[in-house]
């Protein structure tokens, strides 16, 4: 073999051994592939930026991210490559991102965020501040950053919430900004922050004696106090709209201070539809009191409706609560009880006998055994009374999917007629009801005695607390001795007067 052969060769084997690239690829691998080729670190923003002059097109996509032809990269200008990293690499070396921002100079992250949209501080690529801006903000604009309750009754040294409640009742100060964080899997709260020139401004007010109220012991009542009641507090004015409301309609009418929000939610019992929410927001509106909180009302909230349908269910003769007990979460039912929903009288409470056996973890829980059920009577026996109890009324049951679904399987099973027992809107979600009246996002564990009746009963009670509404109840005010009708009449505007502020 010649040398020129032995040369073709051994090229051949390499090239065999070199896998070939592929003709298009993604940002962070045309990165890599421009690495190797130019012997400096190249990053994914930096192709972007490529991308952003360019100097690269876009050929093809792959889930709907953009790829760049190999050979157009490889083809680029060497020094232009370098250039761009170099240009990232010192604006890298000149910022940094916001959470280290941030701790720099000691400010919460969303006063960065703030900053840099009202152009107060450099903002770049990767949403990198600038040092220098950085630096001087903290000289320049100090007492401008957003502090919590907490923090700003630190700046006081006062006690929060105790104190801090009756600063922002006596109008010292209101919240800058809100925020939303997260409490667990599917909550959020909202968080008010304060500048902290507001909050120390209400440190130097002239009058007040800030030297009685720090330092004091836990369940002292705040001197402070005198000061909130000066002026009227928007609790005050909300349960003031709330009990005239309830006076001029002559119907329920609930408020709450919802701890989440921070705002207020109002509603009430419909007669006959009335006052409808268009009626009660024009009198809010009209309200002279009431009208400038009137963006911090809500009215006819998620349960506000739930707590009606649950005023309604336990009217005589409309409902009856529902549980069953079964031999496996898909299995037969082994105890059916049904309740009154109203009076809370037991219509039916007995055992059944399963044509299979009850699975160990079902015993667990409710601790029903296959010795307990042996001489009960079959669900096809129990089946009549079960019509009978439930004919014309809408079932609650604490799951009611799972419990139709057990119930018509046995209906089905034994080869009968479910006939009003199928039907969905037969069926009423105590927990779906009572998930949306909490505002929840997950299941909601019932609690009972995990036996049927036991069930039935603790059911009932949740049905119960929904139908008395949330936060404070406004019933009309009783006539006088003499007057036909107690309170203005509908229409009219109502003062209200506030004593004590928000608790």
């Amino acid at each position: 073999m010649t040398e020129t052969t032995t040369q073709t060769v051994a090229t051949e084997t390499a090239a065999e051994e070199t896998p070939a690239l592929p003709e298009a690829l993604g940002a962070r691998r045309i990165a890599g592939l421009l690495s190797d080729h130019i012997g400096e670190q190249v990053t994914a923003s930096d192709v972007d930026e490529l991308v952003a002059g360019q100097h690269l097109v876009a050929v093809d996509s792959y889930k709907g991210w953009p790829m760049y032809a190999t050979a157009a990269a490889l083809a680029l200008d060497e020094d232009l490559v370098r250039g761009v990293v170099a240009e990232r690499l010192a604006w890298e070396a000149a910022s940094v991102p916001r959470d280290a921002a941030a701790e720099r100079i000691g400010w919460h992250w969303r006063d960065i965020e703030r900053m840099g949209a009202e152009g107060r501080i450099t903002l770049g690529k990767g949403r990198r501040y600038l040092i220098t801006d950085l630096e001087a903000l903290a000289a320049e604009a100090d007492g401008e950053q957003y502090i919590t309750a907490q923090a700003a009754a630190d700046v006081l040294e006062i006690r929060h919430p105790a104190d801090w409640r009756y600063v922002e009742a006596a109008g010292w100060i209101a919240p800058a900004d809100t925020y939303e964080r997260e409490v667990g899997r599917h909550r959020t709260v909202t968080v008010a922050l304060y500048r902290l020139g507001d909050v120390r401004a209400v440190r130097d007010m002239p009058g007040v004696d800030w030297e009685s109220v720090r330092g004091l012991p836990k369940g002292t009542a705040s001197p402070l106090r005198e000061y909130a009641a000066l002026a009227p507090t928007r609790s005050a004015v909300v349960k003031g709209f709330a009990q005239g409301l309830a006076d001029r309609h002559r119907t329920t009418v609930w408020a709450w201070n919802s701890p989440y929000s921070g705002g207020w939610e109002l509603d009430w019992e419909r007669v006959e539809d009335r006052p409808t929410e268009d009626e009660v927001r024009r009198e809010l509106l009209a309200d002279p009191a009431a009208a400038p909180y009137a963006s911090e009302i809500t009215l006819c909230p998620v349960w506000g409706e739930v707590t009606r349908a649950a005023r309604e269910l336990l009217q005589p003769d409309v409902a009856v609560i529902l549980d069953t007990e079964t031999t496996d979460l898909d299995g037969q039912t082994i105890e059916v009880a049904v309740i009154d929903a109203a009076t809370g009288k037991k219509l039916m409470d007995t055992l059944v006998r399963p044509t299979e056996p009850i699975s160990d973890g079902a015993r667990w829980v409710h601790g029903i055994t296959d010795e307990m059920v042996a001489d009960a009577r079959p669900f096809e026996k129990v089946l009549p009374r079960l019509r009978q109890v439930t004919k014309g009324k809408i079932i609650c049951a604490y799951s009611s999917a799972f419990d139709r679904r057990i119930v018509l399987g046995d209906v089905k099973r034994t080869g009968k007629k479910p006939l009003h027992l199928e039907p969905e809107d037969s069926w009423y979600c105590l927990m779906e009801a009572y998930r949306r009246w909490v505002g929840a996002f997950r299941w909601l564990r019932l609690g009972g005695s995990h036996r049927a009746l036991g069930d039935c009963e603790s059911a009932r009670q949740v049905l119960i607390r929904m139908s008395e509404g949330r936060g404070t109840t406004f019933t009309p005010t009783p006539p006088a001795p003499g007057d036909p009708v107690a309170g203005p009449p509908a229409g009219s505007v109502i003062a209200a007067v506030a004593v004590v502020p928000d608790a």
